[in-house]
């Protein structure tokens, strides 16, 4: 009916709903609705319980060295991905050089607010599981106060009734609406419009959803992208198709295009 997979969004819904009924009288059809919204709360915690690791030394510490590694050979990161394996490999290697904007926030009730002038090299720019927003739309990140982040999050979502911030619109429009309604996704986005030099893209597929990202990219003044197929033999020409439109806006920039198993990001896993 509200033509949206975003939880939040339907979880408002829900809860506005309730109130409405509570104003009519009708307490029965008020409390189904709270019931439903608790029960989309369980079912993300749940979702985030079964596929995610509970702890980031699930994750070898040799491994998340040769990540913190990879990554030190780019000045800035930008990423599509929600889960917590970045923030880990950053927290807790010691090689890792970089840092999300969060450092400089005070730590209040175990959230620390971003900084648009603290040093930052990593933009999530569809949010993740351990951000939140407050009532005034401030990015606020989920801190360590409980044994993990995993078990704080789930206490965000449960006690305090808030959703992380991840932007989970079906389409590419309706995620740049998204992207442009939140201060810090938006200033995420125009960081990422506004690289310069190469760019190296890894674990991505060009796909329609995420058209916006594209456009920002190739709207950049890079001058080089490397772009990491994965398995080339099957994807090669399809990943050249798919980035021929955004391609044809700038016919002057330089594309390598990489096989993916050779950045060798989890490399250690496979040391002896």
């Amino acid at each position: 009916v509200l033509n949206t997979v975003d939880f939040e969004e339907v979880m408002r819904a829900l809860e506005h709903a309730s109130h409405i009924e509570t104003a009519y009288g009708n307490n029965d059809h008020s409390q189904m609705f709270r019931d439903d919204a608790s029960n989309i709360r369980e079912a993300l915690i749940n979702a985030i319980r079964r596929v995610h690791p509970n702890i980031q030394f699930d994750i070898p510490e040799p491994q998340r060295n040769t990540c913190a590694n990879f990554l030190n050979n780019f000045s800035n990161i930008f990423t599509l991905n929600y889960d917590l394996l970045l923030y880990w490999v950053i927290l807790n290697a010691a090689q890792a050089n970089h840092s999300d904007g969060f450092g400089l926030g005070d730590t209040q009730n175990g959230f620390r607010s971003f900084q648009t002038d603290a040093n930052c090299t990593i933009y999530y720019l569809h949010g993740a599981l351990h951000l939140f927003l407050d009532e005034n739309l401030e990015t606020l990140k989920r801190v360590v106060t409980n044994h993990t982040i995993i078990d704080d999050i789930e206490l965000t979502i449960r006690e305090r009734r808030q959703l992380p911030l991840f932007v989970a619109e079906g389409t590419s429009s309706q995620k740049i609406a998204k992207i442009n309604s939140v201060p810090y996704l938006r200033h995420s986005y125009e960081s990422l419009k506004d690289s310069s030099g190469s760019i190296f893209i890894f674990g991505h597929a060009v796909s329609e959803n995420d058209r916006h990202i594209y456009d920002a990219i190739f709207a950049s003044n890079i001058e080089r992208l490397f772009y990491c197929v994965h398995q080339t033999d099957e994807n090669w020409g399809y990943i050249r198709e798919r980035l021929a439109p955004y391609t044809e806006r700038r016919q002057d920039l330089d594309i390598t295009y990489v096989d993916a198993a050779s950045a060798n990001v989890w490399g250690a896993m496979d040391a002896p």
